[in-house]
């Protein structure tokens, strides 16, 4: 795995180039809107860092140690505050409520276990807290699905742990905020192929 995650984030910020022309705006509607003590998970190199607000306080969750020395150097230029730990969605180092807001862009993809991504992110917000997430998401038509299933392992493989097929707005519905306000759209990148996303906000119960 450190092969891997080293080539990981050798490679992330060129990857991003890629596509951040398209994922900007939702950046903005994302990491744009978080107020207070701010939780990232899966920080990556701080593709998000340029979008926060400068008033906020930021701790960046990452699990891969590869990437932290880009964060201090990105950190560094945008002189925001930011304390940077190591660890997985899944097990989160921090205390229960103690965040105000919960971001995360394209992460929830990549994790083994989004169920319990999203109940420690319920458990570390404050009361009435926001969790902001923008995502790639499983296709609602039936061939779209089927196709996503199909091509799920040969993606994962090349992506380093990518799905293409998690049903992340089902799971976010369902656990238990009191208020979740979605949007879906679809990305194409000049090829029949379409990538159906999803973003929004969920508020967790005051």
């Amino acid at each position: 795995m450190t092969i891997s995650q080293k080539l990981f984030a050798n490679s992330y910020d060129l990857l991003n180039t890629l596509v951040e022309w398209r994922i900007s705006s939702y950046r903005r509607s994302t990491a744009g809107q978080a107020n207070g003590h701010v939780l990232e998970i899966g920080f990556g190199t701080g593709s998000n860092l340029k979008y926060y607000p400068d008033s906020v306080n930021i701790t960046a969750l990452e699990p891969n140690p590869f990437m932290f020395k880009k964060i201090r150097d990105r950190t560094l230029k945008s002189k925001k505050d930011v304390t940077i730990f190591q660890g997985y969605g899944e097990n989160m180092p921090f205390e229960n409520e103690v965040f105000d807001t919960v971001v995360v862009t394209l992460v929830l993809c990549m994790v083994d276990d989004v169920e319990s991504v999203i109940s420690e992110i319920t458990r570390v917000l404050k009361p009435g807290g926001r969790f902001y997430f923008y995502e790639h998401v499983s296709s609602s038509s039936y061939i779209g699905s089927k196709f996503q299933d199909l091509l799920n392992p040969f993606w994962k493989f090349i992506t380093t742990g990518c799905n293409l097929n998690r049903d992340t707005e089902r799971i976010i519905n369902n656990a238990g905020f009191s208020k979740v306000d979605t949007s879906k759209f679809t990305i194409r990148f000049g090829t029949p192929i379409s990538l159906p996303n999803l973003v929004g906000v969920a508020i967790k119960k005051s």
